[in-house]
């Protein structure tokens, strides 16, 4: 797993492929850069260049101990740090809940370094609350494996718990101490406006599992109609807030589709 070091920020990323097309798959709040194995593993190597990394806080990549170096925002300066030092320019950017935040974050400061968008179970931008008792789970979560196992398991509920899975609880307990709070927070204080939103143009695509009780169709749907650029909602039926994992194929199958509208699109504009 390659690592990037910059002034700011120490990051590894899992890189598959050789194709022209760079894919940045940005992963969640209690998650690694593993939740997209089984994607990558899909993705045609021969198109597609795919990047997976491990956000600050997880994985193998940085563990800050300050609270604010979880915000959204930071998190996307970080992605910035990243694609700025890998040279990438035309990203198809992927981000799933808490990376899906920072993907837009992202796009709105950046939007000619993508060529699209897509936002995988994407939380409201108007903030998402996290009750005091919720607080506190999410603190003994940090040395209860089985609390912290259940909660996986209620986001990915078609998923069996199998050894991979297993894997994703230990990467979970692995992550920095103050990340399984501060992620909660980042989330509850991000907040974007509709006209900031209105700015984004490019090609977006929004994927969600109507199994999702992280983040509720009202949202999805208010992304939609408040983003120029998203022209469509992919509803995966039967499946929660983790659809890379619970269904790779059909995920793949939606992207695949969707990075090949995009290209199209850009090649119809800048012939």
């Amino acid at each position: 797993m390659p690592l990037f070091t910059s002034s700011r920020h120490r990051l590894y990323y899992e890189q598959r492929g050789a194709g022209p097309q760079p894919v940045i798959l940005l992963h969640g709040s209690f998650a690694s850069s593993r939740w997209w194995q089984p994607l990558q593993a899909l993705l045609p190597g021969e198109q597609v260049t795919s990047y997976a990394p491990d956000l600050p806080g997880c994985g193998l990549s940085e563990r800050p101990d300050e609270p604010e170096s979880y915000a959204v925002d930071a998190l996307s300066d970080a992605l910035a740090d990243l694609i700025e030092g890998l040279g990438l320019w035309q990203v198809h950017l992927v981000g799933h809940s808490l990376g899906a935040a920072v993907a837009l974050s992202y796009a709105l400061g950046h939007p000619g370094r993508l060529r699209s968008l897509t936002l995988v179970s994407a939380p409201s931008p108007q903030g998402t609350p996290t009750p005091p008792e919720g607080y506190g789970l999410l603190k003994q979560m940090r040395s209860d494996r089985g609390l912290l196992l259940q909660a996986l398991a209620s986001i990915m509920p078609t998923h069996a718990p199998d050894a991979f899975f297993q894997s994703l609880v230990d990467d979970a307990q692995s992550q920095a101490p103050v990340a399984f709070t501060a992620a909660a927070w980042a989330l509850e204080q991000w907040r974007v406006e509709r006209p900031a939103l209105q700015q984004l143009r490019l090609p977006v695509l929004l994927i969600w599992g109507d199994r999702d009780h992280i983040v509720e169709r009202p949202v999805q749907t208010d992304l939609l109609l408040s983003i120029p650029g998203a022209n469509h909602l992919e509803v995966l039926r039967g499946c929660g807030h983790s659809p890379m994992v619970e269904r790779p194929q059909a995920f793949a199958q939606v992207l695949l589709s969707f990075l090949a509208d995009s290209e199209a699109e850009y090649v119809t504009r800048n012939p």
